[in-house]
């Protein structure tokens, strides 16, 4: 492969990757029915689906910066903590590998307060995707915080990184 398609598949990968980013946001911003088991059940797979190939894209397109490992996930959208034990990946870079490597990824449920609650009856949210490799122990990683960190610290590496490339040719 020349290196105009080398990067072309970059630049493919981190606009895919910023699309996804957004979608897992929304998602992990929404409250759902409590009692709705067909919303929950599409929900999970569209999200599934979404943070799986945000990991595969958003990979990509860091795998060749120095700063990829120091990208935090620092922003949830939802307070709270695991209560089974369980490893809170902190790392944009250690949670896109255990997404992309998971042998399961499971999406977390939990219940908002009535009080914070919009929809009648209860609502619940996605906090957490909880996954495990052949390598790794089962570990709960926040979905916003993915999305907030490529968003807010990724991108602003991979441009900076662009302009220094387009600056040397």
């Amino acid at each position: 492969m020349n290196r105009v398609e080398i990067e072309s598949i970059i630049r493919h990968s981190r606009n895919r990757a910023t699309e996804e980013a957004v979608m897992l946001w929304a998602l992990a911003s929404a409250q759902y029915p409590l009692n709705h088991p067909v919303i929950q059940e599409e929900a999970t797979v569209v999200l599934v689906e979404a943070v799986s190939s945000f990991a595969i894209n958003a990979r990509r397109a860091l795998e060749g910066s120095a700063e990829r490992s120091g990208i935090k996930l620092v922003q949830p959208r939802w307070q709270w903590a695991p209560n089974n034990g369980g490893e809170v990946v902190k790392d944009l870079w250690d949670s896109l590998n255990r997404v992309i490597h998971a042998k399961r990824l499971d999406v977390g449920w939990e219940k908002l307060p009535t009080d914070a609650s919009v929809i009648p009856h209860g609502a619940i949210v996605v906090p957490y995707v909880r996954a495990e490799t052949d390598r790794r122990p089962l570990a709960f990683i926040d979905p916003f915080a993915m999305a907030h960190a490529f968003l807010y610290k990724a991108l602003a590496i991979l441009d900076r990184q662009s302009r220094v490339l387009a600056k040397l040719q």
